[in-house]
């Protein structure tokens, strides 16, 4: 018997919308249409340009919710809300509210705000708390936990339409976080630039401390083309674009401690990180992970962190519907070149 896979995309920082909230209503139904299972929000109104600058992007909430009010099946996750941003209660109703309207397809992605990202809100947030600690606040909430003020106490509304509450997936790049999610029941979100080798590392961990490889799930950037060879020529100069960045601003920034110098050499990336080829060959790749890991969950980034054009994004998307994934529905995958 296979175990099925189930894929969803980034929705709403400029990786497939390019032109705001109208677009990424236009990519919800299609992707739903397409038979893609979700659509995941990144969080912030900041985001990085070049090796230091930031610019102000789209708010991860209102475009979920738009989305959510214009479909009808497609999941809205978060990869990953930095709990220790927001304030508690208001984000507690919001995401509450969220799940209310959708029909309870939320999943909440919760990750540690990276360095350079955190001082850049120093001063304009609720004061700093562990992400355990903010964690615990906001599923309280949910839960009926009440606030005390003035002598009185108050109860966040409305709660989640799911029960128990909308799941919770952790972004973490260090050992102790992996064993804290796997400890709580929480499923886990690994990133798009780790190799198999550290994939392999992470579920290790997380499994031998009581996580299920089929609670996590694994980002990847990926291009679909109609032959290996067409796919490799137009993903060169992305790859060679997007390591580039990724070395330049280092493990710090971009928050993966797992990614080393040698990681990112755009040839090894292509071949070993990234996964890049025609329909077969993608097929192939992820059908390793799948039975070699046990991976179910899978997140496409076909952007590559905003280095491919909006046009060769679509492409993979389509492509990958019609032809990778009834591949993968099928016992196996044979090794054939495309």
């Amino acid at each position: 018997m296979t175990i099925s896979m189930r894929f969803g995309l980034p929705g709403g920082r400029g990786d497939l919308d390019g032109a705001g909230a109208t677009s990424t209503v236009e990519l919800a139904r299609v992707a739903e249409t397409l038979g893609y299972e979700s659509l995941w929000f990144t969080d912030g109104h900041l985001s990085s340009v070049g090796s230091r600058t930031m610019r102000a992007r789209s708010s991860p909430i209102p475009l979920a919710a738009a989305v959510a009010a214009s479909t009808s099946r497609i999941r809205i996750g978060f990869t990953a809300l930095h709990l220790t941003l927001h304030d508690p209660i208001r984000l507690a109703a919001d995401l509450a509210t969220l799940d209310r309207l959708s029909g309870g397809r939320v999943t909440l992605g919760v990750g540690w705000p990276i360095a350079p990202y955190t001082r850049a809100y120093q001063g304009a947030g609720p004061p700093q708390v562990d992400l355990p600690d903010a964690l615990d606040t906001l599923v309280g909430y949910w839960r009926g936990r009440t606030r005390a003020a003035d002598g009185a106490q108050f109860r966040v509304e409305p709660t989640p339409a799911q029960h128990p509450p909308p799941p919770i997936e952790v972004a973490a790049h260090t050992d102790e976080s992996i064993v804290w999610a796997a400890s709580r029941g929480y499923g886990l979100l690994l990133s798009a630039t780790q190799t198999v080798a550290s994939l392999t590392a992470c579920l290790e961990l997380y499994t031998s401390h009581g996580g299920k490889a089929g609670d996590v799930r694994v980002e990847r950037f990926c291009l679909v083309a109609e032959s290996d060879a067409a796919a490799r020529e137009r993903a060169t100069p992305i790859v060679v674009r997007l390591t580039r960045r990724l070395a330049a601003l280092g493990s710090d920034e971009h928050g993966h401690q797992s990614v080393g110098t040698s990681d990112l050499d755009p040839f090894r990336f292509h071949d070993e990180t990234a996964v890049i080829g025609g329909p077969a060959t993608v097929a192939r790749r992820f059908a390793e992970l799948r039975d070699e890991l046990g991976v179910q969950h899978v997140n496409l980034r076909p952007s590559f962190s905003g280095t491919a054009s909006l046009a060769l994004q679509q492409s993979t998307v389509r492509m990958f519907a019609a032809k990778v994934a009834p591949m993968l529905a099928q016992p196996a995958v044979r090794r054939v070149t495309s």
